[in-house]
C-alpha cells in the first residue's frame, strides 16, 4: 500500500451560509468535489441532543453574529472547518481520491456534490452522509444565468463549457486560467453570488473596447463568453494577465523596499489609467491596491471591474462612482508614500 494514502487530504472552505438561530452548511472542496456539511438545530433522534457538539457551534455563531464579532465568527468558522476536514477524511479518500482527472469548466462548475452532516454520538463528533436517495451524491443543476448585456450579439467567440481547460484556480471556481481553441485566458464565473459583479465587469469592459484607445489601456480585454445556447451564460473570459513574479500585486508589496522613482512611475500610470477611463464614462469601482497587477515589463495593470467598495480605500457611500474612484486614487498614493 502506498504511504502516500497515510497523509491526510487536501480540502479547502468554498462557502459558509449561517444565520442567527439557523443551520449551517459548511462547503468544502477536495480533488473537485464538493462537501456540503450541515450543522442542524433538529440532529437525527439516534444522536445526541442536549449539549451536542454542533448545537455549541451553532450558539457561538449566533453570538458572534449577534454582536458584529467578526474575530469570534471568523475563529468559529475556522474551528468548524478543522473539525470537519479531519472527520471528512475517510469521505474524502473514498470519493475524491482520483487527482488524474483533466479539469473542463463544466466539472468545476457542476462537480459531483455529497450531501452530509456533523453529529454528535456518545459525546464525540462524527460526520454522517445523509440524502434522501441513499446515494450521499448529488449532481449540480447549476444552469447559467440569463443573458443581462448584450453578449449574445457582440462578436465575441462563445465557448462551451466542456470545452474550456481549467489550468489553475485564482480564486476557488470563482476566478480561474483557462484554455480553450489555444488560447490561454482568464475566466470569470458568473453564479448566484457574482452575477451582478460579472455583468458590471462585461458592460466597463466592452465599452472600453468601443472607446478604441490607442494604444490601447493596461486593462483585460474582453476575449470571448462562456455559455449553452443563446440565452444563458456561465461567464466571460478576458486576457490573462502574468504578473511579475516578485510583485504580483501591488497590495502584497513590501512598499518599503521599493525605489522612490519606481513607485512615482506606478501612480502616474494608475492615474493616467483613471482619468481616461473617466473620459469615456467608465468608473472602475474596487480601487485598491490588491486589484493593481505588475507585469513583467513593471507596468501596471487595473484589474477588476465588478464594482463595490473596500474598507480604508473607499468609503462605502462612494462605491461606484468617480468621486470613489479618486478617493481611492488618492488612498493608493498614500500606499505608494507618493
Amino acid at each position: 500500500m502506498s504511504t502516500q494514502s497515510n497523509f491526510p487530504m487536501i480540502s479547502a472552505t468554498e462557502e459558509v451560509n449561517c444565520g442567527i438561530g439557523s443551520d449551517c452548511e459548511i462547503t468544502l472542496i477536495c480533488n473537485n468535489r464538493r462537501f456540503i456539511v450541515l450543522l442542524s438545530r433538529c440532529p437525527l433522534s439516534c444522536f445526541d441532543k442536549p449539549n451536542s457538539i454542533e448545537y455549541t457551534y451553532l450558539k457561538r455563531l449566533d453570538g458572534a453574529l449577534e454582536s458584529k464579532d467578526l474575530l469570534e465568527l471568523d475563529t468559529t468558522i475556522e474551528e468548524i472547518s478543522g473539525l470537519v476536514a479531519t472527520l471528512c477524511q475517510p469521505i474524502f479518500k473514498e470519493f475524491a481520491s482520483d487527482e488524474s482527472q483533466v479539469l473542463d469548466l463544466d466539472s468545476c462548475i457542476n462537480p459531483e456534490t455529497y450531501k452530509l452532516q456533523l453529529m454528535t454520538i456518545d459525546g464525540k463528533p462524527k460526520v454522517i452522509r445523509c440524502n434522501s436517495n441513499g446515494s450521499g451524491i448529488i449532481h449540480s443543476t447549476f444552469s447559467g444565468l440569463p443573458v443581462r448585456t448584450a453578449a449574445a450579439n457582440l462578436d465575441l467567440p462563445k465557448f462551451p463549457p466542456k470545452q474550456v481547460k481549467v489550468l489553475e484556480k485564482y480564486k476557488g471556481t470563482s476566478i480561474m486560467k483557462v484554455s480553450a481553441r489555444g488560447r490561454v485566458m482568464c475566466c470569470k464565473v458568473a453564479n448566484d453570488r457574482t452575477h451582478l459583479a460579472i455583468d458590471r465587469e462585461f458592460r466597463c469592459l466592452q465599452q472600453i473596447s468601443a472607446a478604441g484607445f490607442n494604444p490601447p489601456l493596461r486593462i483585460p480585454k474582453l476575449c470571448g463568453v462562456v455559455g449553452s445556447g443563446n440565452d444563458t451564460f456561465f461567464g466571460i473570459l478576458i486576457t490573462n494577465i502574468t504578473p511579475n513574479s516578485e510583485t504580483p500585486t501591488l497590495g502584497l508589496i513590501d512598499i518599503n523596499t521599493v525605489a522612490i522613482p519606481r513607485r512615482k512611475k506606478w501612480a502616474s500610470q494608475i492615474e493616467d489609467t483613471i482619468e481616461k477611463l473617466h473620459n469615456v464614462w467608465v468608473v472602475w469601482g474596487d480601487a485598491k491596491a490588491d486589484n493593481i497587477l505588475i507585469d513583467k515589463n513593471d507596468d501596471t495593470w487595473i484589474i477588476d471591474f465588478g464594482g463595490g467598495w473596500t474598507e480604508h480605500w473607499v468609503h462605502p457611500e462612494l462605491a461606484d462612482s468617480v468621486k470613489g474612484d479618486l478617493q481611492g486614487l488618492k488612498s493608493i498614493f498614500h500606499f505608494l508614500g507618493v
